[in-house]
């Protein structure tokens, strides 16, 4: 059972932090860890992407504290929910560091989040949509850990008044809407699924069908949408399926192929706000801008095209690599390529030991021995993933530093023959005189 509170960060988001990594409450640093950032320089970062987009003021950051019933959990997979809930969160855009405290009768997380996105500068606001998105996914991660949720009278008031609210956020919100009706417009001008991906990817979607939940990555959000939660049974999986290929026989329109998606990029002059309010002379510095014409600023807009979202997810991927490599410290590429065996060794050991559960669990009748051996396999499998995600780090690194490697190389001997011509030159030069 997770019961979660949020607090708006205004004065000293260092003391928070440096209140979350406290020793003496996390084993000794041990129960930190973090989201898109070090645990070690957390606050250093936080603070320099908002000197970055100049946004230093107000909303510093949210705290976040998730509280677990008594002993039900131990505290290294508390510090695990809390994590996979920050990285479901917000794992795309903003820095979270996710501390675990031991030091009261029951196990509690502390999240802070830094209001500025490091990605495109937007500050990050704690709307009702938003609270009831996180209760929700708190909820369910505690279910997926076999833990309890809280079942008063009161909390199940509060679930169905959250589930409305995320619900009316999914029919108001004029970006989700235009999600349906492209998903729609996809399903009635195609004969097979296959075609269904290739129409949404065609348009900016990344569709994700091969997990637990069907989800997609829209042009409007950087964030995952999981269909059958956001728009119904209608658009779960087998339903899209089903809608594609059971359809009415009639003349199918064409797909549109050529609507174009766009992004707002500012490119007037940055105005600190701060300074607007306590400088006379950056008051005055505004108002010439305005008098020669640089303010208001007209903002332009860029088409969102397959080259742009393949370029976003190569940059998610160098910034996961350098984090990698922040946190764990290496100094030298062998370092890396032992890490990455060691990984690989574990996994058939954890595969073993998942298979053993397995036939454990398929043997036995009693339902609470079936519980307890359904969550150490998720347990196995979660960390299974997460060497695997590792090892796969590790390589993409390898392979980065071989090509990286190989392009210095080349550069050298490219320098090398045009100093080679430059001699060969002034020979020539030098006899013709």
């Amino acid at each position: 059972m997770a019961v979660m509170k949020i607090k708006t960060i205004k004065s000293n988001l260092q003391a928070v932090i440096n209140y979350g990594k406290n020793g003496d409450k996390t084993d000794n640093g041990i129960l930190v860890s973090s989201i898109n950032c070090s645990v070690q320089t957390a606050y250093e970062e936080m603070f320099l992407t908002k000197k970055f987009f100049h946004k230093e003021n107000k909303t510093l950051g949210y705290h976040i504290i998730q509280s677990f019933k008594g002993n039900e959990v131990t505290p290294e997979k508390a510090n695990q929910i809390g994590k996979e809930l920050a990285e479901e969160l917000w794992g795309d855009k903003y820095q979270v560091i996710i501390c675990t405290h031991i030091n009261k009768e029951n196990v509690h997380n502390h999240l802070i989040l830094n209001s500025v996105s490091f990605m495109d500068g937007k500050k990050y606001h704690n709307s009702n949509e938003e609270i009831a998105l996180m209760k929700d996914t708190s909820d369910r991660l505690c279910l997926k850990y076999g833990l309890s949720i809280v079942e008063t009278e009161k909390a199940r008031q509060e679930k169905v008044f959250r589930d409305k609210r995320i619900d009316n956020f999914n029919r108001s919100n004029e970006k989700m809407q235009k999600i349906r009706n492209d998903i729609d417009e996809a399903i009635k001008s195609v004969k097979k699924y296959s075609d269904f991906k290739f129409v949404l990817n065609a348009k900016g979607y990344e569709i994700y069908d091969k997990g637990k939940y069907f989800t997609i990555k829209s042009p409007y959000f950087s964030r995952n949408i999981r269909l059958k939660r956001a728009f119904g049974e209608n658009y779960s999986l087998s339903s899209i399926k089903e809608r594609i290929y059971y359809k009415n026989k009639e003349k199918l329109p064409i797909a549109n192929f050529k609507k174009k998606y766009y992004r707002k990029v500012y490119k007037g002059q940055k105005i600190n706000r701060f300074l607007l309010t306590t400088s006379s002379f950056y008051r005055l510095y505004v108002h010439y801008l305005y008098k020669f014409g640089k303010l208001p600023a007209k903002n332009e807009y860029k088409e969102l095209t397959p080259a742009y979202f393949k370029q976003k997810k190569e940059n998610t991927r160098i910034f996961e690599e350098l984090n990698f490599l922040a946190r764990n410290n290496f100094k030298s590429i062998q370092e890396i390529k032992d890490y990455q065996s060691s990984c690989e060794s574990k996994l058939p050991e954890l595969k073993s030991k998942r298979e053993n559960l397995w036939r454990k669990y398929n043997k036995t009748t009693d339902e609470t021995p079936k519980v307890e051996f359904k969550t150490q396999i998720n347990l196995l499998s979660e960390k299974m993933i997460t060497v695997n995600n590792f090892a796969n780090i590790c390589g993409r690194c390898v392979i980065r530093f071989e090509q990286l490697r190989k392009e210095y190389i080349e550069q050298e001997k490219a320098k090398e023959n045009a100093q080679e011509l430059i001699k060969e030159d002034r020979k020539k030069k030098a006899r013709n005189r």
